[in-house]
């Protein structure tokens, strides 16, 4: 799993990381999102078999918005929009 961070915010994504590996999660890359600028967090999962665990961790980190997509490398990336809490 990755957590981008896509705010200005400094070092959100290591704070979000800390919290998801607190709840159990195994952390993979975390850093800036690099790529369009999200209006709103999401969490992008790979493929139906994903779609649940994408739902969990949105719900743990407060995140309503899980989108299955091709894009990623790996089967779960949080992306951190501005106003995330």
């Amino acid at each position: 799993m990755a957590i981008f961070n896509g705010t200005t915010t400094a070092g959100l994504a290591s704070r979000v990381g800390a919290t998801v590996s607190t709840a159990g999660w195994t952390l993979g890359e975390l850093g800036n999102w690099g790529g369009a600028p999200q209006q709103r967090s999401v969490v992008f999962y790979s493929g139906a078999a994903q779609k649940g665990n994408a739902e969990a961790l949105g719900q743990l980190l407060g995140i309503e918005a899980v989108v299955d997509s091709a894009e990623f490398q790996m089967p779960l990336v949080v992306v951190l929009a501005p106003g995330f809490q």
